[in-house]
């Protein structure tokens, strides 16, 4: 049997990501799924898998390492939560980062032959919540003052987001990366500061 693990990863609004083992069962549609006795071993209740981790990295950084050993072994198939990935600051709120996430799932069997995939995620969560925020204000401006500072704030921060939203559909994530950037200064969302719009 070739095994092929696959892998998804979607957003949870805006608070974190949950990701799912998509591989399904081993069938004359599914020629790379599961075997049924591929996570455990049906003849003594040993495992069959001996280790599985999703590796998660954004914007290409260190990555940080998740054991799903447990999640894997302790299934109920044919697709499955893996992992709920809800990054928290030091107050304890949700802090999901904009950028694009590289997730890497990997398992290594009994037998030590190891199997990886990997996908890749973009969120832009806080600089799209800036752009609507730029739009709140334009609620106070005068309609005859569409030269006033807001509007041009907004409609040059609408534009990047657009832009971005585009890239993010192509996965360009150098395009996506330099667009973010512009977005997050505009924003006051980077370390390179910004005018700020309190969505940081």
């Amino acid at each position: 049997m070739a095994f092929i693990p696959t892998i998804s990863a979607c957003l949870n609004g805006c608070t974190g990501i949950t990701f799912n083992d998509t591989t399904g069962f081993y069938s004359s549609t599914n020629p790379y799924g599961w075997d049924n006795t591929v996570w455990k071993n049906q003849i003594d209740g040993s495992p069959y898998v001996t280790t599985a981790t999703i590796s998660i990295s954004l914007n290409g950084g260190t990555a940080t390492l998740i054991n799903v050993l447990d999640k894997v072994q302790d299934s109920l198939f044919p697709e499955f939560e893996l992992y709920q990935y809800t990054p928290t600051n030091s107050s304890g709120n949700f802090n999901l980062a904009d950028g694009y996430y590289t997730i890497t799932y990997t398992i290594t069997d009994s037998n030590n032959a190891t199997y990886s995939t990997d996908t890749t995620l973009v969120v832009y969560c806080n600089v799209a919540c800036c752009v609507a925020n730029k739009a709140v204000l334009l609620a106070d401006q005068s309609c005859d003052d569409c030269s006033s500072q807001p509007f041009e704030d907004f409609l040059l921060a609408d534009g990047i987001l657009q832009a971005l939203k585009a890239t993010a559909e192509s996965l360009g994530t150098a395009e996506f990366t330099k667009l973010l950037n512009k977005l997050q200064k505009l924003c006051g969302t980077s370390a390179t500061g910004g005018c700020g719009c309190g969505c940081s």
